[in-house]
């Protein structure tokens, strides 16, 4: 995993080089998106470039179009390292002025990169936090310190995880969306604005294994974290509360997961 793209290139990692006036790395100006690959395959791809190219036209950022961003993603991974791996793109508004103003901004920059699948983890212990985020977190922005800063807390109180919370209700963690069952019914937060929808969130709503609903900060279990890197984990504690476990439950989602990824998913504007 030594090669890296940027700006149509392919470079070896230590010959990469990317402008200190840029962007991303000045202002956070800029989005992401990461993606499991197995077996050479870049997991539900199009969905993934949907969702990235919508996030740059929040920020009115103007990326290459997905079928350049795809040929691209498949040139990186097209060696036997990268065959099972993580494939992340970023995108930034590129080199610009100092100072807020997008005025004199160059060409977007563009970079992916691969790196190893993380290892699987046991039951997460879990905390909730306040979320103040805003608008900003529906979308996967380069401005990412308020999950970093509620991580770092989480595992500063010895947890694996942060949920963010509102009103009572638990919202999403900070890399995953939430699935928990209430009086029966598996649930996943409806979006509302303030929550990055998932690919995998998107995988499991439209194979109706789950519905979106509320899920109560005081929910009792089963309760998920599900990302398409890190599939469907099982939270065994929030806020020092031990919550129900379904090993069927966890299975059938994880199968659902699974069943979409092979499939290559189809339409998801409703839900990304």
């Amino acid at each position: 995993m030594n090669r890296v793209y940027l700006n149509g290139m392919y470079l070896p990692k230590d010959e990469a080089r990317i402008s200190v006036l840029d962007r991303g790395l000045n202002y956070g100006d800029g989005v992401f998106t990461t993606i499991k690959v197995r077996e050479g395959a870049p997991i539900l791809l199009p969905w993934h470039l949907e969702r990235l190219l919508r996030d740059a036209a929040a920020l009115y950022i103007d990326p290459p179009p997905a079928e350049e961003l795809e040929r691209a993603c498949h040139g990186l991974i097209s060696t036997p390292d990268t065959e099972e791996c993580v494939l992340k793109i970023v995108v930034s508004r590129g080199v610009g002025g100092r100072g807020p103003s997008t005025k004199k901004a160059s060409a977007p920059m563009v970079l992916m990169t691969t790196s190893s699948l993380p290892k699987p983890r046991p039951p997460l212990r879990a905390i909730s936090t306040p979320d103040t985020r805003g608008p900003l977190a529906a979308h996967k922005t380069l401005n990412y310190l308020p999950n970093v800063l509620a991580l770092h807390g989480a595992e500063a109180a010895g947890c694996d995880e942060a949920i963010f919370t509102q009103n009572g209700l638990l919202l999403e963690a900070t890399v995953s969306n939430v699935i928990g069952t209430v009086n029966g019914v598996t649930k996943t937060p409806a979006l509302g604005g303030t929550i990055l929808g998932g690919v995998a969130r998107c995988a499991l709503l439209q194979a109706r294994t789950v519905e979106e609903g509320e899920l109560p900060v005081d929910l009792q279990g089963p309760m998920y974290c599900v990302n398409n890197v890190r599939g469907v984990e099982e939270v065994a504690e929030l806020d020092g509360r031990v919550l129900t476990r379904d090993s069927d439950l966890h299975e059938t989602l994880s199968k659902t997961l699974l069943d979409a990824e092979q499939a290559g998913g189809d339409d998801s504007q409703n839900h990304i």
